[in-house]
């Protein structure tokens, strides 16, 4: 009974998603370790939508809680796994009607009143990596989300459902590539 105890403590501390650790911006890369890959593989895959692209090398997880209606605005992230080179990306995806490159958010902190934004300069990997990690240390901070979308001022996330969608899809990118 005392090994079933320890084992599901054990189990339930690796799984957990730490939520108060920022990310350094500079110590960011693709890279993963193949054991980090088999941890999130073996414990992690079960909260994704998986689509593989045997040709390319390419699984693309999709976390189950994302927003999935497309007639309105939507901010997702994608992690997408190169197996063939031992890489894993997190890729922006939004409406098409709306520019990647130069996407502005801006946040607004209940508590204080504080108010900013994050632009994506750029559409490369990096550059929605960087982006992507501003907004999850930001997000730390317990702020408010908004895009300009269609001459409104809309939520980033439609739902606190797709807001922990990006914020644990974010943290598995960043546990695989060894940033927390």
């Amino acid at each position: 009974m005392k090994r079933f105890i320890v084992l599901f403590i054990l189990s339930t501390v690796a799984c957990s998603v730490n939520t108060s650790k920022k990310v350094e911006l500079d110590k960011l890369n693709f890279s993963y370790s193949d054991d980090a890959y088999i941890f999130f593989r073996n414990m992690r895959q079960t909260n994704y939508d998986l689509k593989v692209m045997e040709e390319g090398g390419w699984r693309i997880y999709r976390h189950e809680d994302r927003e999935t209606d497309t007639t309105g605005f939507y901010f997702n992230i994608s992690l997408v796994v190169n197996w063939r080179v031992n890489r894993v990306y997190p890729i922006i995806e939004i409406p098409n009607s709306v520019n990647k490159e130069g996407l502005e958010v801006f946040w607004e902190s209940l508590e204080t009143g504080e108010k900013g934004n994050f632009i994506l300069s750029g559409e490369k990997r990096r550059d929605e990596m960087i982006f992507s990690s501003k907004l999850y240390n930001k997000m730390i901070e317990e702020v408010e989300f908004f895009v300009q979308y269609r001459n409104d001022k809309v939520p980033l996330f439609e739902t606190s459902d797709h807001k922990e969608a990006f914020r644990i899809s974010m943290y598995d990118f960043y546990r695989m590539t060894g940033a927390l």
